[in-house]
């Protein structure tokens, strides 16, 4: 089996494709340079229509008085919740539009609707440049540099400077941390436990959070954050693996992509992209497990922290739970060994 790989990489090529999902109009061209933030196309979404009985979601027992309860006006444009028929009466029923639609057609009771969707900006998520546009399909991104492939994110993007806020790899991250002089960077911290954090990087006008591990009980709030927010390892209290800690606390003071775009259904993983001005070459994106394989545990005892392979028992093991696999040897950083399946296993390369 191959194991699902989260790239940690002190230099290569980084090179992204941004899908149209729809009608588009292009906003850059070959060779054009943008940044995190910066549109590269608005998209329409599918045209979508519904239809309306009056007659039998108001209870009419004719067409004619179904047709006199219709306060809407054929080619005109109505506000979600506007009332697009209603009964007479002390309890009167009404039927409201959903959302903004204009109206087609009435004829008899019948109402065709044409909802009227806004273009949503596809944005580039990174520092790169336009290398390639495929019409109709997309645009592909490229630049060289630092990756570092997270485990969630909250679907936003950004880019600012990257500040290491405290001295110690397993110091959790608070709210008194964060102050004035963090205006407009990226902070990267280890566990974060409360919500007081994201206040506080409101109120500083922070660009963006990067956490080793993160309360699950902040993933929605996090997801109405307007910054972008990434965890590196997990959802457990856990410092962050040091491939990863070293690499970024390596390059603070850099500017710093965060791309958190995370759909695991498309393999798309939250990103940390540092652009750095030297060439490499794109990274290999799958690996056979093997010894000295740096690794990550999924879940468990030991979930979110990364070791490394020492070797691999052939023969499959009975677990504590009664289930047979095929196990490896994982060494840790702090010299601490433990078997685990390779199915719990991530690689970090």
């Amino acid at each position: 089996m191959l194991p699902d790989v989260y790239h940690t990489i002190a230099l290569t090529k980084i090179r992204r494709i941004r899908k149209f999902n729809g009608e588009s109009n292009l906003a850059v061209k070959v060779g054009q340079k943008v940044n995190a933030t910066e549109k590269i196309a608005d998209i329409f979404p599918e045209t979508k229509y519904q239809t309306i009985n009056v007659k039998k979601l108001l209870n009419f027992n004719n067409s004619q008085d179904a047709r006199r309860a219709i306060e809407i006006e054929s080619g005109s444009k109505i506000k979600a919740g506007e009332i697009i028929a209603q009964t007479s009466g002390i309890f009167a029923k009404t039927i409201k539009a959903q959302q903004d639609s204009e109206v087609l057609l009435i004829n008899g009771s019948m109402v065709l609707l044409k909802q009227l969707q806004s273009p949503r900006s596809l944005i580039a998520g990174f520092e790169s440049y336009v290398s390639e546009i495929m019409p109709d399909y997309g645009v592909i991104l490229e630049t060289n540099g630092v990756l570092v492939q997270c485990a969630w994110g909250n679907q936003k993007s950004d880019s600012g400077l990257l500040i290491h806020l405290e001295q110690e790899a397993d110091i959790e991250i608070t709210a008194k941390m964060i102050d004035v002089s963090h205006r407009g960077m990226v902070i990267m911290g280890n566990h974060c436990q409360h919500s007081s954090v994201f206040k506080a990087a409101k109120d500083f006008n922070v660009r963006g959070l990067i956490f080793s591990s993160m309360n699950p009980d902040l993933i929605a709030p996090a997801l109405d954050m307007e910054i972008p927010i990434v965890v590196v390892d997990s959802f457990t209290p856990v410092s962050m693996n040091m491939r990863a800690y070293d690499l970024l606390k390596s390059n603070a003071k850099r500017e710093v992509s965060l791309s958190a775009i995370y759909d695991p259904n498309h393999n798309e993983k939250a990103e940390i992209i540092i652009p750095l001005p030297a060439e490499a070459m794109p990274p290999q994106e799958s690996y056979q497990f093997s010894e000295g394989l740096i690794v990550r545990v999924n879940e468990g005892l030991f979930q979110g922290k990364a070791g490394i392979i020492k070797r691999i028992v052939n023969n499959s093991v009975t677990l504590f739970n009664g289930v047979r696999a095929i196990c490896a040897i994982i060494q840790f950083s702090d010299d601490e060994q433990a078997s685990i399946p390779l199915a719990n296993l991530d690689a970090l390369e």
